[in-house]
């Protein structure tokens, strides 16, 4: 098996693969040659900074085309880190709004603490507790209510309750962080930070046979 972690010009690359390599003797690469890409069995798009960003990137390096002919045409299992989880919505309200990838339902929103009225940092950054909405492989042996570490100033807004697998709460409102269909599963937390539980995430999505 291989596993490759999308070199697309942003995002903690080496810190997502040196986590995956505590948790699997398979071999994992970072790379952003189309050819390691299509003959890879797990694919991971880690991501930090801003979504023009991301999109730019892919398409620089030209791997946007790539992903979402991947998507639609196999049923390798991809996870969406962050940003990562935002690029397969719809569109996101970052950079005066963009268009994302478009295969999850659902809008990437801003965390707006003013219409609210609530004292609450943006943006969130920290441990926080993640509790299972619907099943999913990927929370084998993972408590519901078990915490993760987040770094983020957006949140999905998901279109439909079935895809949404974790939520937490921050700010006094309910965030989706867990966000999958078909073979991708993506999430707003960090698993590459958040200690034993964060490195048991990603060795199920290792084992995830969607």
């Amino acid at each position: 098996m291989t596993i490759i972690i999308v070199d697309y010009g942003v995002g903690n690359l080496y810190s997502v693969a040196n986590a995956i390599k505590k948790v699997t003797n398979e071999n994992v690469i970072v790379s952003n040659k189309a050819k390691d890409i299509k003959n890879a069995n797990r694919i991971i798009l880690p991501g930090q900074g801003a979504i023009k960003d991301c999109i730019n990137g892919l398409k620089k390096k030209e791997l946007y085309w790539l992903i979402k002919d991947l998507i639609y045409k196999n049923n390798k299992p991809i996870l969406g880190i962050c940003i990562g989880q935002h690029l397969f919505m719809e569109s996101s309200e970052e950079n005066n709004s963009v268009f994302c990838i478009n295969y999850i339902p659902g809008i990437v929103k801003k965390y707006n603490n003013k219409n609210y009225n609530l004292n609450f940092k943006i943006p969130h950054i920290g441990w926080n507790v993640v509790y299972k909405y619907n099943d999913h492989p990927i929370w084998r042996g993972i408590k519901s209510g078990s915490r993760f570490y987040f770094v983020h100033s957006y949140y999905v807004k998901s279109k439909f309750k079935k895809n949404i697998f974790g939520i937490t709460e921050y700010g006094g409102r309910r965030a989706n962080v867990i966000i999958g269909y078909n073979s991708i599963i993506t999430v707003q937390f960090h698993p590459e930070k958040s200690s034993f539980i964060g490195l048991k995430f990603l060795k199920n999505f290792i084992r995830w046979e969607p």
